[in-house]
């Protein structure tokens, strides 16, 4: 964010401005403008996404970086937990992880391969 903040955005934008991601005139991005450029850009490539796909692997990806899970609520604007569930695919690696990370007997046997 901060190398788009200093190298890309410049370009973009004349004035100061409180919106992070702007269009071509500097104003606010519009949902409709960045969906039409998703859009383009499937069809130009051959791609099938969505702004909601870049939304769940963003979570997913925050998640996977042991990111908070109300950090990522607020981030997303979600009003409760329970909304995450909907964005974050987690694989069976992920649990399996998780799992030797976290559950009482792994944590046993870690500490005694480990001493």
């Amino acid at each position: 964010m901060e190398n788009f903040l200093k190298a890309v955005r410049p370009f973009l934008v004349k004035e100061q401005t409180e919106y992070f991601f702007v269009n071509n005139k500097g104003g606010k991005l519009n949902y409709v403008l960045l969906l039409e450029w998703i859009h383009k850009f499937c069809k130009d490539n051959d791609v099938n996404v969505t702004p909601h796909t870049f939304r769940r692997s963003c979570a997913t990806e925050l998640l996977k970086a042991d990111a908070n899970m109300y950090h990522i609520k607020e981030l997303l604007g979600h009003e409760s937990l329970d909304t995450l569930k909907h964005y974050a695919k987690l694989t069976i690696v992920d649990l399996k992880k998780t799992h030797r990370k976290c559950h009482p007997r792994e944590k046993q046997a870690n500490e005694v391969a480990g001493s």
